[in-house]
């Protein structure tokens, strides 16, 4: 019964994963402990969209498969989630991802990472009932996601987070890079790939002669770099934003319609919320967790980029 655990972290890079072994598998399920799954509603605590630390991504692989526990499962710490149903968890699994930390593949600095997913998780644990909270207070803005009678920027693309959001094939499979630019790829979409230009520094917004950033390969796929936009509608095409977690990762937000700011964070759904739960008017003043560097803002044209 093959296992692979995704500690779901970054936004934009791929997650770091690990396969279970059959004894691991089992432990891992001994300790995941939850109540019945049951359809999610509004009320229910929302899966977190955030940049950070979001939780383990669960999957069972091959044929043979523990019947009791969902193929793929989220696991939030209070929360899992699971096939569109969510139920409370024993917060538990954190201590089998620190005690297996070793096996995540393609993690260059290990310990540097580990205290960095440390912080991270203490700030998502930290914020977890703010954001839940908040998300129930502006419950309506989703409702009203697709409806905007008075588009303050016609030309942007409406934040459609069911197109995102309803599938298994596109959700897990599309990052901030693909929600940005409204490009599906199923891929995981990173900036400079199809130039054959792709990033392989993320020090910082500007890095030095030589490297690339997140930003410069955006520039080469197609997108255009705006940094005295100020937060302004833009045509033709829409505006998107771009943050960096320093040494770490990127981020992409876009503006919609309405003037307000939605994002998709990694393999979580795209949210109309900030890391705190809060409406994004302005991607600058956000609560982006780790992601403490504001780029630029970019324009996206529709028909003269290309990401893969």
């Amino acid at each position: 019964m093959p296992v692979k655990l995704t500690l779901s972290i970054f936004s934009g890079r791929p997650n770091p994963t690990m396969m279970l072994d059959d004894a691991s598998a089992k432990d891992l399920f001994k300790k995941l402990s939850f109540g019945t799954l049951k359809r999610q509603t509004e009320k229910t605590a929302p899966l977190p969209s955030v940049l950070g630390y979001q939780g383990l991504i669960i999957e069972q692989e091959g044929k043979k498969l523990n019947v009791d526990m969902p193929q793929v499962l989220h696991y939030a710490h209070d929360m899992v989630y699971a096939d569109g149903k969510a139920a409370k968890a024993e917060g538990r699994l954190e201590s089998f991802l620190f005690d297996n930390f070793r096996k995540l593949k393609d993690v260059k600095d290990l310990p540097d990472f580990r205290r960095t997913t440390e912080m991270q998780l203490k700030e998502y644990l930290d914020k977890r009932k703010l954001y839940i909270e908040n998300y129930l207070k502006n419950i309506e803005i989703f409702r009203d996601d697709v409806i905007i009678l008075r588009p303050v920027c016609p030309c942007a693309p409406a934040a459609d987070l069911a197109a995102w959001n309803s599938s298994p094939a596109v959700t897990p499979n599309n990052n901030c890079y693909n929600y940005g630019t409204n490009y599906r790829t199923d891929t995981f979409a990173q900036p400079g790939k199809a130039t054959g230009q792709q990033w392989n520094n993320l020090s910082a917004c500007n890095v030095p002669a030589g490297s690339i950033s997140a930003k410069m390969g955006a520039v080469s796929d197609g997108l255009v770099d705006k940094p005295n936009q100020d937060n302004k509608c833009i045509s033709p095409g829409h505006l998107v934003a771009l943050v960096n977690a320093p040494n770490y990762d990127y981020h992409w937000y876009r503006k919609g319609p309405n003037g307000r700011w939605s994002h998709k964070p990694g393999q979580t759904p795209a949210t109309l919320l900030d890391n705190s739960g809060n409406i994004i008017t302005d991607p600058r003043t956000a609560d982006r967790g780790p992601y403490t560097n504001f780029c630029t803002f970019m324009q996206v044209i529709h028909g003269r980029f290309k990401i893969k």
